[in-house]
């Protein structure tokens, strides 16, 4: 399969800022143990990067680009993060450093049960860890085996006998915290230690028996995980409110656990005195009320809630009642356990994005799109609208969506979606009100370019407007495409020059060459010499790009002489350098 990757796509998956650090990343050589597989849609890239900690990354292509990227660092600012850049740069450039790896089950199948029984012991006896990682893997994947597929409601209330151990579990928390002490923030608060890493896969496992119906066993893994990351919380080394806020998510998995049990009074009042306990213990840094969904799952169950969002607590004091949280907690339950009419007559009062949701799953869509109207945040519109729209509703998906359109509530995907299915249909006027709509939200060159093209002679009327946003969000990237698109090619130079970012300096030697060549050239020949003098033959790629920048300089002008004697010579000096021979042959 031919897989579509070029650095425009690149470029465009993440911020200037973040595709900077990429390819200097890249550059340095951050990207290890690359390798590929095949996968039903196209193949996967893995590595790890090096640089302030060691991350792993994950690329899945096929031949429409990118279908999705993950990396383990904690970045969450848009779009994808530096050591993804520096991934996709690495395979654009060189793939021959990727190796084929199968995957797992390719590579077992067909073994015999001894075979698959004597490798694990071999992995065993070699790793470390690997013998309490199979520990804790067993009890889940015994659970899943018997219980395929979704639970029914009934599995709630069976208390199966959970394979989970409290011991085996509490000595894996005890062991990941002890880790705490020797992790470290990096210096740029940019990487949270690794242990949390460690703490947050055990929270997923725990979610893992949830789904698999052992809400016991949910339990006992939430619970430690509690109990003992509070007892080992220090708000001194918790820069980032890393560890608070993974105290904080874990209120509503725990309250989903208790409503998912049949608890009796004994095992109730005992749970309630054990939370308590830890509730009385939390450092102030941690927020205390993420967790009183635990409360009211304990105090509650699926009795009727309190109508006052103030409650008087057992010190005769009014404290907050989280009635969404609990309410949440309810649907996942009953969604999980497939108690559909349970879940609908809930979801229609409590969450009406869930309810629509539910009924379109279900195949009503009359009755989905009649309760959309009831829908007010733009995220729940485009998506239910998204949803009509594969239904075969585009009447009722562009009702939807302009409803919100016109109360000026959407957002930058919602407008972005709405605007060519309006350019489709004939309605420039809606199609322009939408793309306006995005760029405000989050100002873009493909966005100016169908404001420009649809308003026509109101064009210099709206121009003004649009150029007042982009000076708002002070982002020179999208400056810089502006000047470029209006030909204001020294204002272009000028901005990138003051930024000094390198894709930027880049974008603008690429399009200045034939109007601004002096320029071209000596940017480019200062970039490509600083390169070189480097030594290192992995910058020379960069370079000849640099170089070819500095020729379509020396053409434009039409010194064509000029620039063979300049390639010429710089052959020449480095005539012992293979490598740069080689990035420079075709120049």
């Amino acid at each position: 399969m031919n897989i579509k990757l070029t650095e425009q796509i690149i470029r465009e998956r993440a911020s200037d800022q973040s595709f900077q650090k990429g390819l200097e990343y890249y550059q340095s050589g951050a990207i290890y143990n690359p390798a590929w597989q095949s996968t039903p849609e196209g193949i996967a890239l893995t590595a790890g990067c090096s640089g302030s900690s060691d991350y792993h990354l994950r690329a899945e292509m096929n031949a429409d680009g990118v279908r999705s990227a993950s990396c383990t660092c904690p970045y969450d600012w848009g779009g994808d993060c530096k050591h993804i850049i520096a991934l996709l740069l690495t395979y654009l450039n060189d793939q021959d450093e990727f190796t084929e790896q199968k995957s797992v089950p390719e590579l077992l199948s067909g073994l015999e049960k001894e075979t698959l029984v004597a490798l694990i012991g071999r992995l065993a006896e070699r790793i470390p860890d690997f013998y309490d990682e199979l520990q804790r893997a067993l009890p889940l994947v015994k659970t899943i085996a018997k219980v395929p597929g979704q639970p029914s409601s009934t599995q709630a209330k069976a208390r199966p006998q959970t394979q989970v151990s409290e011991p085996v579990y509490r000595k894996l928390v005890k062991k990941i915290l002890k880790q705490s002490r020797y992790d470290e923030y990096d210096d740029y608060g940019e990487s949270a230690p690794e242990y949390l890493d460690d703490l947050e896969e055990t929270l997923q496992t725990a979610r893992q028996f949830l789904d698999a119906g052992d809400a016991e066993g949910a339990l006992i893994i939430l619970r430690i995980l509690l109990e003992e990351t509070v007892d080992e919380y220090d708000s001194d080394q918790d820069y980032d409110g890393e560890v608070s806020g993974f105290v904080q998510n874990l209120g509503m998995p725990l309250a989903e656990a208790i409503l998912s049990l049949e608890l009796d009074a004994g095992e109730r009042e005992t749970l309630q005195k054990s939370i308590q306990e830890v509730y009385d213990n939390l450092d102030d840094s941690i927020e205390a009320g993420e967790l009183d969904v635990i409360f009211a799952a304990l105090e509650y169950g699926w009795n009727e809630l309190p109508d006052d969002d103030m409650v008087v607590d057992d010190a005769g004091q009014e404290v907050w009642f989280p009635h969404i949280e609990i309410e949440q907690a309810r649907l996942n339950v009953l969604e999980r356990q497939g108690r559909v009419d349970e879940f609908l007559q809930l979801a229609k009062t409590a969450d009406t994005h869930r309810y629509v949701l539910k009924l379109l799953q279900l195949g009503q869509l009359e009755n989905a799109i009649a309760a959309s109207q009831e829908l007010s945040e733009s995220h729940a519109i485009l998506d239910v609208a998204q949803k009509l729209l594969a239904a075969g509703r585009l009447d009722a998906a562009l009702n939807l969506a302009e409803g919100c359109l016109q109360q000026s509530g959407a957002s930058h995907a919602l407008a972005f979606w709405l605007a060519p299915l309006e350019e489709t249909q004939g309605r420039t006027a809606l199609a322009l009100l939408a793309y306006r709509a995005a760029y405000e939200a989050q100002p873009a060159i493909d966005l100016y370019r169908h404001v420009k093209r649809l308003s026509g002679s109101g064009w210099e009327a709206i121009r003004p407007e649009l150029q007042q946003r982009i000076d708002e969000t002070r982002n020179p990237g999208v400056l810089v495409d502006i000047h470029l698109e209006e030909h204001d090619w020294d204002a272009a130079i000028l901005l990138a020059e003051k930024q000094s970012w390198l894709n930027l300096v880049e974008k603008v030697a690429d399009a200045v060459a034939s109007v601004r060549p002096d320029w071209v050239i000596n940017i480019s020949l200062r970039e490509a010499n600083s390169l070189i003098v480097k030594t290192d033959s992995k910058h020379y790629p960069a370079a000849a790009k640099w170089l070819t920048r500095a020729k379509k300089g020396y053409l434009a002008k039409g010194q064509a002489a000029e620039w063979q004697a300049y390639i010429t010579h710089l052959r020449t000096i480095y005539a012992r350098r293979p490598s740069l021979q080689k990035a420079i042959v075709n120049l």
